[in-house]
């Protein structure tokens, strides 16, 4: 089976995603707005790390995604890890509501900008989640920043702030956030693409690097942790969206 560009970087991702200091801090974010008790659908789960870091912080988490070896790869994660790899499998948004699914919290991270109809997925997520429930979606932000990555792995857009609240005209939510995240990468990723023409080295990211890329990690994740979970910024790499369905 010959992986696409996207699901082999899922696939890499596996054994390394609760380490990187991005994620884990995403991850955080998202499990701060969970309601207690809620049950949790991952749309476009990946390689599994937000399943495993709910699972395992007690949160009753699934997730679905239409790649079956992006889902292979995950359920390897979440055996390795001793959860159960039932929680993954491959599923459709459009299949669920056909079945009359609907889940407290839907969580949608970095998934959306790899749709061309991109509303009719947002309205899906919508449809998933339960009178009273929660949507949280995550996109990368700012198409002055579109690259070559992001035609690589299958991105049609990166998403301003208006575009990203223009998906939620006429929806019935309420919407709690809708900010910008990860201030610190915008300046060093616009250099390197737009005037050195190349693409940023996340390396430093994963994988056991050296005493001081380990340091930059560490301050890293206490800036996310400390400022970018807490403080909205006027810019970032990222869009965040925290809302609660209508009753």
């Amino acid at each position: 089976m010959t992986l696409t560009d996207l699901e082999q970087q899922q696939a890499d991702l596996a054994e390394v995603q609760l380490s990187d200091f991005r994620a884990a801090n995403l991850f955080d974010w998202v499990a701060q707005r969970i309601p207690e008790g809620a049950s949790v659908l991952d749309v476009g789960c990946g390689a599994g790390g937000l399943v495993a870091y709910l699972l395992e912080a007690g949160i009753d988490a699934r997730g679905i995604d239409t790649s079956e070896a992006t889902v292979t790869a995950a359920r390897a994660f979440l055996s390795g890890r001793g959860l159960d790899p039932e929680r993954i499998s491959v599923g459709m948004t459009g299949d669920l509501i056909s079945d009359g699914v609907t889940v407290d919290t839907v969580v949608c991270m970095d998934c959306l900008e790899h749709v061309e109809d991109d509303q009719t997925l947002f309205d899906e997520l919508v449809t998933l989640t339960r009178p009273g429930g929660t949507l949280l979606v995550t996109v990368p932000a700012l198409m002055s920043l579109y690259g070559e990555r992001d035609e690589r792995i299958g991105h049609y857009r990166r998403y301003e702030r208006d575009e990203l609240a223009a998906l939620t005209q006429g929806a019935p939510l309420d919407v709690h956030e809708l900010r910008f995240w990860n201030i610190l990468g915008v300046a060093p990723t616009f250099i390197s693409q737009k005037v050195l023409g190349r693409n940023v080295d996340e390396g430093f990211r994963y994988g056991k690097p050296s005493l001081r890329k380990r340091l930059m990690r560490r301050v890293l994740h206490t800036w996310f942790r400390h400022f970018e979970n807490r403080i909205p910024t006027p810019i970032g790499m990222t869009l965040l969206m925290h809302a609660t369905r209508d009753q």
